[in-house]
């Protein structure tokens, strides 16, 4: 009876710990499935270079952008080749690695975009403007010098004349 009560724990631990194990569930994507994330992420590459393209225009540093874009690439084209091979599941796993590594990354070359406009702005501002208040500067000042100078000049002729 001690035996039989023993081997009835033994079995009812075993059978809550396999109970009580995570199961994981491996989902299989379609074709379809696979494609559309391809294609999805495919697209957003291509919004992210118009963004990188029109930062770069407004004269901003992209070269984080262009890495990170260039990994989301790399992701892709992992997609691209899974999915020629059938791996589908694999597919759209990169796709979704790829698509992460562009969430908020327009926003951040719009940032960039804004920070090199103003950058930019401020760039004219001392450069255009400052240079021509700093050269009617030294007009005025010259002139002022010379004002100065021909009048001790005229005095002092004045004066060796008397």
């Amino acid at each position: 009876m001690r035996g039989f009560l023993l081997l009835t724990v033994v079995v009812l631990v075993l059978m809550l710990s396999v109970a009580a194990m995570p199961v994981r569930v491996f989902a299989v994507a379609t074709a379809d499935e696979a494609r559309a994330a391809v294609d999805g992420v495919q697209a957003q590459i291509i919004t992210c270079y118009g963004a990188v393209a029109e930062a770069e225009r407004a004269g901003a540093n992209v070269t984080g952008l262009l890495v990170t874009l260039n990994e989301a690439g790399w992701l892709l084209s992992r997609a691209h080749l899974a999915y020629e091979t059938g791996n589908f599941s694999l597919a759209v796993s990169f796709a979704e690695q790829s698509r992460a590594r562009l969430d908020g990354f327009v926003g951040g070359a719009e940032v960039l975009k804004k920070s090199a406009a103003e950058t930019g702005y401020w760039d004219f501002m001392v450069n255009v403007v400052g240079s021509s208040v700093g050269a009617v500067a030294v007009v005025v000042g010259g002139f002022a010098l010379w004002s100065f100078l021909k009048r001790k000049y005229d005095r002092g002729e004045a004066h060796l004349q008397q």
